[in-house]
């Protein structure tokens, strides 16, 4: 006779390992047979109960959680009865959905059910079937502990121990493990060199990508990554519905229950859960928390049906779900063949109360004190560097203070400051794809590879929110408006300043500020006579993908791009808004330095922005800057700093339709040129040759880079360029990384373009 066997899947999987031959078994989850009993709800069924009753998400799925016992009948109990009515009113609207044939179908099969022992009463009745374990003595002792911490170290020396004896991990099991647990649990056991799997539940919610997501409502379907892919289950799921902001809400509610998978090993100790882990009698289980309100699970009368509630329908009150729960645990305990079960007394947080079982059952209380020094070196170090500041600090010496001292004398008060390395797989698998690099994360890693670390993979770097900073931002928002019709500078500066607090230092500096850029508009606005070139991209965004086997691309933010049609080709010039002082040596990028010049420019020829792309410079342009108001000539000095500085094409014909007064530029600083003897020493140019080999060195410094930071290689390395110590200045991470002269690398002063290769 064909039978159903109604278990988890952990059950399932056990079951069908010790099968020899093929049997006539269906396996169904409780859910499963539920919905198939009973009824069935999708998310169109959520989305109409959120829409139509004006609920959030979370509310409309306890109201369909709670349908399944709600029949067709009179409740005196209001809220009972509108959960009638609301599910008539599904069944109306095709809602929920039936199986006509199930009921009918199991009539005639043998029906099992195994490791379920938390049935509610109208899913015993489907099932013809009670919870009933029999009354259990126990005989065990119980392990007590001062915190968790020390519980979970007794642990790690007893699975040292078993490994010892040749046992392996696939053998060793750790039960009623909560999130409190794992942190301590990978800690520890790493120091104790114990494979374990930790249940993380990393949800897609909190990845960049599907933040991405959330923003612009579109996904790279290109890019081969997990989280791409439960993005696209979740749409496929919700591709009838509308799109409307109770839509995204379910998306949203979606993505936090959405995980991504743990590592998996093949040997490692697990976490499981005791109601549902077949246990073999070859198994070692470490059953820990054994506290109250943790083991046994303590039900309150808080649920949407209250006990008074259930009066009129088929559910057990928290009365008897307790008592339940209490002979539950203890026949599950009672039937582990080598258990150890344990709990403490305090976390960094909380303090916990030894469960009420220990009590009930007479169990005995052992008080072990963990002192291992075999298994660990590293978990001793800290131990005793631990016990050391206590004896320092507060004159309290820990007994076991000698023994560890007498082995561990000399690392206290050492600090290695090496970085020794990640686990690249793990490295690889939790980075948010794609990998963005831009300029600046490209230049943190080239100044040092440890900085670019904590900034842009450990993101330690916090924006901090600066007048200065303010200031900049406004000047570029204004910068990329001013060109529009119906611009209002009044309008744009009230607008962005209205949300900044500001001090009233800041309002006055302000004043000058506002002045300052008047007159910037108005230089630029006299510029633009000297040019031929009548086009303008403002805060333009390029990005190009740097390799196909792993999204990894480069962004850059172009903050003004100049530039002249003449048929299919476009003739361009960069520029790079800066407020201060400006330095326009690029040759530090033999280094991968200073590369933000040659980087726009590689992102201008990489991109394809334009069909034929001719090169005419690449600048930089003071908007805001320190003047002295004692000058005898300010206007002078003013109008030279807002030139433009940087390279130039040193083909005329090109450079004279940018800059029409470049044989004595009113527009480039330093640009000078005569028909006799050519460009001036003092100007700046760049042959097409050179701008070729400058876009070559320039993709050669990024894709290598990228390699490395692929590879993990984030090595604690600052450098000191021409005797100035460049990466530590103004490095926000000096009081972590504790740099030596060792770690230095000293770069000599690049004085010309030959490591180019090419022409010079």
């Amino acid at each position: 006779m064909e039978k159903i066997i109604i278990c988890p899947e952990e059950v399932k999987r056990s079951i069908l390992l010790k099968e020899t031959t093929i049997t006539p078994h269906k396996f169904l989850s409780i859910t499963d047979f539920r919905n198939q009993y009973y009824f069935s709800y999708d998310e169109n069924t959520i989305y109409y109960v959120m829409k139509k009753y004006s609920v959030p998400y979370r509310i409309a799925k306890e109201y369909l959680e709670n349908l399944y016992f709600i029949e067709d009948k009179s409740y005196s109990n209001h809220k009972l009865q509108f959960l009638r009515d609301l599910k008539n009113d599904l069944i109306q609207e095709n809602q929920i959905h039936f199986s006509s044939t199930f009921p009918e179908y199991i009539k005639n099969l043998s029906l099992e059910v195994s490791s379920y022992y938390d049935l509610e009463k109208y899913e015993e009745k489907a099932l013809s079937y009670q919870v009933s374990v029999p009354d259990t003595t126990l005989d065990f002792p119980v392990y007590e502990f001062s915190s968790l911490e020390e519980e979970v170290h007794f642990v790690c020396v007893k699975i040292r121990e078993l490994i010892k004896k040749n046992i392996p991990l696939s053998k060793i099991v750790l039960c009623n493990v909560s999130e409190d647990y794992y942190y301590t649990l990978d800690k520890l056991f790493s120091y104790y060199g114990i494979p374990i799997e930790i249940p993380y539940q990393n949800t897609i919610y909190s990845t960049t990508i599907f933040q991405e997501y959330l923003k612009t409502g579109e996904i790279n379907l290109e890019l081969n990554h997990p989280v791409i892919d439960k993005i696209k289950d979740i749409l496929g799921d919700l591709i009838s519905i509308e799109e409307d902001e109770t839509k995204k809400e379910i998306i949203i509610e979606k993505a936090k229950h959405t995980y991504l998978p743990n590592k998996r090993y093949e040997e490692a100790v697990s976490i499981t859960n005791i109601k549902t882990h077949p246990f073999q009698e070859d198994e070692y289980v470490y059953v820990l928390g054994f506290n109250q309100d943790s083991l046994p699970k303590i039900y309150q009368d808080t649920s949407y049906i209250t006990d008074l509630d259930k009066k009129e329908v088929d559910l057990y009150d928290t009365e008897y779900l307790n008592e339940r729960e209490k002979k539950v645990t203890a026949y599950l305990l009672s039937q582990i063949q080598n258990l150890t079960i344990s709990y403490k007394l305090s976390s960094p947080f909380q303090k916990y109360y030894p469960s009420s079982m220990i009590g009930d059952y007479h169990l005995e209380v052992k008080r072990e004190e963990v002192n291992d020094q075999e298994y660990s070196n590293l978990y001793n170090q800290i131990r005793l560097g631990e016990m050391l500041d206590t004896y320092y600090l507060y004159g309290e010496k820990d007994k076991h203070l000698e023994d560890y001292y007498s082995q561990y004398e000399d690392i206290y008060n050492t600090y290695d400051h090496t970085f020794t390395g990640i686990n690249l797989d793990s490295f690889l698998e939790k980075l948010s794809y794609p990998l963005r690099l831009s300029y600046t994360s490209l230049n943190f890693y080239q100044e040092c590879k440890f900085k670019y670390y904590l900034n842009s993979i450990l993101k330690l770097g916090d924006y901090e929110d600066t007048f200065a900073a303010t200031v900049g931002s406004l000047y570029h928002e204004i910068l990329s408006l001013y060109k529009k019709d119906g611009f209002d500078l009044d309008y744009e500066w009230n607008k962005y300043l209205e949300s900044k607090d500001l001090s009233l230092k800041d309002t006055v500096l302000l004043v000058r500020i506002r002045k300052d850029l008047e007159e910037l508009l108005n230089v630029l606005q006299e510029q633009q006579a000297y040019t031929k070139f009548n086009q303008e991209s403002y805060e333009k965004a390029i990005s190009i993908k740097v390799r196909d086997d792993i999204a990894v691309e480069f962004i850059g933010f172009v903050d003004k791009i100049m530039y002249y049609q003449k048929v299919s080709d476009t003739y361009f010039s960069i520029v790079d808004y800066k407020t201060g002082k400006i330095d326009t040596n690029i040759e530090p990028m033999k280094y991968g330095l200073h590369m933000q010049l040659p980087i726009y420019l590689y992102l201008i020829e990489k991109s394809h922005i334009f069909d034929s792309p001719i090169f005419t410079g690449i600048y930089y342009q003071n908007i805001l800057f320190s003047y002295p108001t004692w000058s005898k000539d300010l206007e002078k000095e003013k109008k030279d700093q807002y030139k433009l500085k940087g390279y130039s094409t040193e083909n005329t014909d090109n450079l004279s339709l940018f800059d029409i007064t470049y044989k004595e530029s009113e527009l480039i600083k330093s640009m000078k040129y005569s028909e006799e003897k050519g460009f001036d020493r003092y100007s700046k140019t760049l042959s097409d040759e050179m701008v070729y080999q400058l876009t070559k060195y320039t993709d050669k410094v990024i894709h290598e880079a990228t390699d490395s930071i692929l590879k993990g290689d984030f090595a604690i390395n600052p450098k000191v360029y021409n005797k100035e110590n460049i990466s530590c200045k103004y490095c926000n991470f000096q009081d972590i990384c504790y740099h030596d002269a060792g770690d230095i690398t000293y770069l000599e002063k690049v004085e010309d373009f030959s490591f180019l290769g090419g022409e010079e």
